[in-house]
């Protein structure tokens, strides 16, 4: 949330508007929105008028929650002044991530240019949050089970699958922190694409993001371009933040989380590495656990060459749970994977519609 002003009561945080936080006033409120395909039906204006509440802020800009005044919600991702490319190249490649749809990617549903040059994506609103705060930042009474992790994982790769075999496109910036948790808790990979939107220099911003944050592979530390074997080693440790239950931003005795994970195995202390939750609960497979683990290693040997595309990661994912895999691989909801650009098209609305 922002910072609370003198004698303002915590919940009037939720009644600053998208306009105020834009610094413009009502006459200055022109602008542009598209919109995608989707269930919400809202105008410029509408959106400028929603509460909105800050939920996060990253090297792209800054996320917030806005509550249209019909109660409905969506995300709204301000992206920051001066990385993102100019307005006839933005637009372009912000038309083609618009109809980009498949169950596990979070999908865009619209954008506004402002008249000062501010852009704002506009996606679903996902009330179960990312990842990191699903495993990090909850309580000891909330278990995560076997499960719901690997089908988290699963959903995961199969997300990313999709964009490197449908869309051609490597994720650049894959961490828990932008994989959010629908009401069902599967994963949709968000901050997809972005880099299309943004200039060289914030690119290479992100990318020194990801490696702080544990998630960057080694050879990205020279070459500074992502690919799909960066995205699959990312992908690993991601699978490995799910059996361990670690963060990967935490120092353990001063390596990072692969390695950590093994200097373990190659101590055949293997047991130590999985999550205590997963070893009291009776219904976790040690078959399954063990076979997940040499998967996520293989996904973040040290030698791109070494490591498998995404879509062999989830084929042997789908082989370790079988059953899991039968019952989620339909995705649940209407962002079909077959969605083309003819199927989605957009309709433009300036503030004054």
């Amino acid at each position: 949330m922002g910072r609370l002003r003198q004698g303002q009561r915590p919940q009037e945080v939720r009644r600053e508007h998208l306009l105020q936080e834009l610094k413009l006033r009502e006459e200055e409120a022109g602008g542009k929105l598209v919109h995608f395909d989707g269930p919400l039906a809202f105008t410029a204006d509408d959106l400028l008028c929603a509460t909105a509440e800050i939920m996060g802020k990253s090297t792209y800009g800054t996320v917030y929650k806005a509550t249209l005044e019909d109660g409905s919600q969506v995300a709204v991702k301000r992206l920051r002044e001066k990385i993102a490319k100019g307005q006839r190249e933005f637009e372009v490649e912000v038309n083609a991530l618009g109809n980009i749809r498949h169950p596990n990617l979070l999908a865009l549903r619209a954008y506004y240019l402002g008249p000062k040059g501010e852009k704002l994506l506009v996606f679903d609103y996902m009330p179960k949050g990312s990842l990191a705060a699903f495993l990090h930042a909850r309580g000891p009474d909330t278990p995560i089970n076997w499960p719901t992790r690997m089908n988290i994982a699963m959903g995961t790769a199969r997300g990313l699958c999709y964009l490197h075999t449908n869309e051609n496109m490597v994720h650049g910036n894959l961490t828990s922190g932008n994989i959010l948790l629908d009401e069902q808790t599967n994963p949709k990979i968000s901050d997809y694409g972005l880099s299309r939107l943004m200039t060289t220099a914030a690119n290479s911003n992100v990318i020194a993001t990801a490696g702080a944050l544990g998630y960057r592979a080694p050879e990205l530390s020279k070459l500074k371009k992502a690919s799909t074997k960066t995205d699959v080693y990312s992908l690993g440790v991601i699978i490995l933040e799910l059996l361990t239950g670690k963060s990967p931003g935490e120092a353990m005795n001063g390596v990072d989380l692969p390695q950590w994970v093994a200097s373990i195995v190659k101590e055949e202390w293997t047991n130590e590495v999985f999550d205590l939750e997963l070893m009291r609960d009776a219904a976790t497979s040690g078959d399954e656990l063990l076979n997940t683990l040499k998967l996520a290693l293989h996904c973040v040997d040290p030698s791109p060459a070494a490591r498998p595309e995404v879509q062999l990661v989830l084929q042997q994912l789908e082989e370790i749970k079988p059953d899991l895999a039968a019952s989620s691989a339909g995705g649940g909801d209407d962002d079909g994977a077959g969605a083309s650009a003819s199927e989605a098209p957009a309709t433009v609305h300036t503030a004054s519609d």
